[in-house]
């Protein structure tokens, strides 16, 4: 499949207005943005995404490409001036507020895509979060599980941690920058003990345990920040930056925000195009493609030996790059092909000839020919059509080492899911619910998935999981319901377990509930409320079952644009 993804990317950067009547069919006239407008790309926690997925759900957003974000504020601005015709003025949905609400946020987007001038230069936001976790949180998901997943990589500790950050994004020309950054106050948390120490370092094939994410500190950190260049809807991004490829809530299998964001040179296609011929059968598609690098890593193992020690990241870091192309052959159907690979480092040496075997290389390879680590990925989704219906199910499979999930199911992990949008005589109600099932049985080892011989480290940044937050021998599910009282407030309730494969580690298992509560105070202030009580068994952390308490209270201030229409 590498081949046909790096093909498909050829074409996205060959074609740069590539038929822009393939959207024609979604969208008015006229609304297609202009080529060359940069613009910063949305936080993944946005509320922006949860509102456009309420749209999606009911069928007025057929060109969004869900499993490809973060996207950037003129493609949410491109959604939502097509969504607008075909709002559905009922009184029993919500779609009209909603659209109310989005037009507001990107008021200035909408302008430059009828030519006003793109300077721009703006403080986003400013947050304050307090998480005070009573009991012994869970803090290594590579071997174990997380008390708090999809937070962007943040430490946590017994007691309170504190985090305060602020946002800035600008615009001039065809650039556009964003930074965000963050005091982070971390309590302290418990280290393994001696024999569990031990343990991590034969599943790990070490000779010691690498130390896991620090703990009990104060320090500064940057998250997201980057700056833009965008050439005839071509964007190419350089610094700190988060991905989210596939379309379950819980995480993607292949990348997502569960760890730090990576520092990368990223291309993305930011808006849909169609290759011409037979292969427009295929639909609108999108793509995405980047290279990086890791850190953190404090183990490899190369001439048959392991190079590093404990506690003291390599001097020469891994890299990584990923590519990942999205089709919409229809509107209500989109389906992705995904992969990633870790080459370099320590040991393995970075010039033109490994990385275009990392790109292109179908085979193992010796240890002076490694091809580097690879993972591959297929999601898809499909949202049962007719504007009345709002129901939508998806799949996300992942291979470590295999060519493709679906020639080998049952060596792969599958995740799945539905999103309901509007629950019978409850429409301002939504119901999610994903499982994710690992194979336990075949494998070369125990905790085979995200581990790789040669990257002791696998496949994290900072001892953290770029993937999904089951882990590397755990099976999970995972279900929302939130009542959604607007736009920016909603009430939500959720459920969330794990069991780990007793063979890796002796296994272990995790369930927690939450309450949350996103209320809008005013206009540019939201105030976030949330409690999770979380009961845990992993005997090699403790010999009895262990239960934390997490409460979160946060306030953030989102500058709303002030530009006369």
């Amino acid at each position: 499949m590498t081949p046909f993804l790096n093909t498909a990317l050829v074409f996205a950067l060959m074609l740069p207005n590539a038929m822009p009547q393939a959207i024609s069919n979604s969208s008015s006239p006229g609304t297609h943005p202009r080529s060359d407008q940069p613009s910063t790309y949305v936080p993944i926690e946005s509320w922006i995404y949860s509102a456009l997925d309420r749209l999606a759900a009911e069928g007025y957003l057929p060109g969004a490409f869900v499993s490809l974000r973060p996207w950037t504020r003129m493609t949410c601005a491109r959604l939502v001036v097509e969504a607008k015709p075909h709002i559905d003025l009922n009184p029993q949905s919500d779609a009209a507020s909603l659209m109310r609400s989005l037009e507001e946020e990107f008021l200035l987007e909408r302008q430059r895509m009828d030519g006003a001038h793109a300077a721009e230069f703006r403080l986003e936001s400013v947050d304050q979060r307090s998480t005070s976790i009573a009991g012994r949180p869970l803090t290594d998901g590579y071997h174990f599980a997380e008390t708090i997943v999809n937070d962007y990589g943040r430490p946590l500790g017994h007691g309170e941690n504190s985090y305060t950050g602020v946002s800035l994004r600008a615009t001039a020309g065809p650039f556009a920058a964003y930074v965000r950054a963050e005091v982070q106050k971390v309590a302290s948390a418990p280290s393994p003990g001696t024999a569990t120490q031990a343990a991590i370092a034969a599943a790990d094939f070490t000779s010691s345990a690498a130390f896991g994410p620090p703990s009990d500190f104060t320090r500064g950190r940057l998250l997201d920040a980057n700056v833009s260049y965008i050439l005839a809807d071509n964007q190419f991004t350089f610094g700190k930056q988060s991905l989210w490829w596939g379309p379950a809530r819980s995480g993607s299998t292949l990348f997502s925000n569960n760890a730090e964001p990576l520092t990368m040179l990223r291309y993305d296609r930011v808006e849909p195009f169609a290759l011409p011929g037979l292969f427009s059968m295929l639909g609108r598609m999108r793509a995405q493609a980047f290279i990086g690098r890791l850190s953190g890593a404090q183990f490899v193992q190369a001439e048959h030996r392991i190079l590093g020690q404990p506690g003291a990241a390599l001097d020469d870091q891994p890299f990584i790059h990923g590519q990942k192309i999205s089709f919409k052959p229809t509107d209500n159907f989109e389906f992705s092909i995904s992969r990633s690979v870790i080459f370099g480092g320590a040991g393995a040496p970075v010039n033109t000839r490994t990385f275009v075997r990392s790109l292109f290389s179908a085979s193992t390879g010796d240890e002076q020919r490694d091809p580097g680590d690879r993972r591959i990925a297929v999601d898809a989704q499909y949202r049962i059509p007719g504007l009345r219906s709002c129901l939508t199910g998806y799949v996300d499979g992942f291979s470590d080492d295999q060519p493709f999930p679906v020639v080998y199911p049952t060596e792969s992990v599958w995740l799945s899911g539905f999103y309901l949008r509007c629950v019978p005589s409850l429409p301002r109600v939504t119901v999610r619910a994903e499982g994710l099932l690992s194979p336990h049985r075949d494998l070369a080892f125990p905790g085979f998935f995200y581990f790789n011989v040669h990257y002791l480290g696998g496949y994290t940044t900072s001892r953290q999981l770029i993937g999904s937050w089951i882990g590397r021998e755990g099976d999970g599910e995972q279900v929302w319901t939130t009542w959604n009282l607007s736009s920016h407030s909603f009430i939500e309730a959720s459920f969330r377990g794990m069991t780990a494969n007793r063979e890796f580690l002796q296994g272990g298992a995790l369930h927690d509930v939450s309450v949350a509560a996103n209320l809008q105070l005013r206009p540019e202030w939201q105030l976030r409320l949330e409690n999770q009580a979380e009961w845990w068994r992993f005997p090699a952390l403790a010999a009895t079952a262990q239960r934390s308490d997490a409460f979160t209270v946060g306030l953030s201030y989102h500058q709303l644009p002030r530009i006369k229409p």
